[in-house]
């Protein structure tokens, strides 16, 4: 385990990053997110997706040095084309016109159609809500990577089609929660095989749609897939994974699995935003949002050794921890990132300099790597 320090992590991403093709701009915005990413805890968002990054650029499923383009637009609304631009570069502008229609509007929303990977949810919704605005996200994959099958099903029909929320607080924090709708990231269980662990139960099946630990099932052939959220009730998951293709697809132009053939594997989104202005006021919703957490963390813990954790908690303390004394990261990623700095020519911080960078864990990593 190798600590290194934020800025350091930053800027030796962004470095590898631009050195693979990517403008300086779009370097440092995906290298910032997946620093956070790494800062916050979500290290299946992080730095382990970078080959991701570099594969998908190389292989022209994400494309550097492009506009992204507004198919139409009204006063509370956008649909935008990110022509397969990354999520970093392309998201936080349409967020600031949404914030602008915010000002006049309730309700505002928008569609964002061929983005290249859009990173961790959260830190696109968290951003508005610190602003004041309660809001969502939701994400499908363009109709076009399988990795979750139906409940009772082995073969794998969608992706893990995600969302997050967000609600303001006081003193400007955020109550927000990012997950999937399957049972588990499939960036979690890519970590999972690289480290060498296992995964909990109800979260992935075999080829044969028998329930396992093995993380390892979703990387051979013929692989395994992952299961609907739900632990024992994936129905319930797998009815919102339905409702996010249908929703996204169908409001973005984009598709629903089956993609016809030939199209692009790609993130599509819909965002919502409303302003509490035009409702019970922002003074309202804080205050019942912070009571509500307040009458939540009263409730005993069944195990006094285990204190209650709500969303986001682990988040927060962790962001402060690792941006005083650092970020860790494993040995697998470690050696992963000094072996792209080799193939990049780039030099890696001495922080991150170690004996063990064996390239049988490079290989894995490599071979893992398939999009999201």
């Amino acid at each position: 385990m190798k600590i290194v320090n934020v800025e350091t992590l930053k800027a030796f991403s962004s470095s590898l990053l631009a050195k693979s093709g990517f403008t300086d701009e779009e370097a440092a915005a995906i290298a910032a997110s997946l620093t956070l990413s790494e800062m916050t805890g979500h290290s299946s968002h992080g730095l382990t997706r970078m080959r991701g990054y570099i594969k998908d650029l190389r292989k022209g499923s994400t494309v550097s040095g492009v506009k992204p383009q507004t198919i139409q637009e009204t006063a509370n609304s956008i649909m935008v084309d990110g022509q397969h631009g990354t999520g970093p570069i392309v998201i936080p502008p349409l967020l600031n016109k949404l914030r602008a229609k915010l000002d006049d509007n309730a309700v505002v929303c928008a569609t964002l159609l061929n983005c290249g990977n859009v990173g961790r949810l959260g830190e696109w919704v968290e951003i508005v809500a610190k602003a004041g605005y309660p809001g969502l996200m939701l994400v499908n994959d363009n109709g076009g990577f399988f990795c979750v099958a139906p409940p009772g099903g082995k073969k794998a029909v969608t992706s893990t089609n995600p969302l997050a929320f967000a609600i303001p607080l006081p003193e400007g924090e955020v109550f927000l929660t990012d997950m999937s709708s399957s049972s588990i990231a499939y960036g979690k269980v890519r970590l999972a095989y690289l480290e060498g662990t296992s995964v909990s139960p109800y979260c992935i099946k075999d080829a044969d749609g028998k329930m396992t630990l093995d993380p390892g099932v979703l990387f051979s052939f013929p692989s395994g897939s992952i299961m609907p959220m739900g632990g024992g009730q994936e129905h319930k998951g797998f009815a919102l994974s339905m409702f996010i293709d249908m929703l996204v697809a169908g409001l973005s132009g984009g598709y629903a699995p089956p993609a016809p053939s030939g199209v692009k594997v790609a993130n599509n989104s819909v965002f919502v935003f409303w302003n509490p202005r035009f409702f019970a006021g922002l003074d309202h919703i804080q205050s019942q949002a912070r009571k509500y957490i307040d009458f939540v963390r009263s409730s005993s813990p069944a195990d006094p050794t285990r204190p209650l954790r709500l969303a986001g908690d682990r988040m927060r303390t962790l962001q402060q921890e690792r941006e005083r004394d650092g970020v860790p990261l494993s040995t697998a990623l470690t050696a992963d990132l000094l072996a792209l700095a080799r193939e990049l020519d780039v030099a890696p911080p001495p922080a991150l300099i170690h004996e063990n960078t064996g390239s049988t864990t490079t290989k894995a990593i490599s071979a893992a790597c398939i999009p999201r």
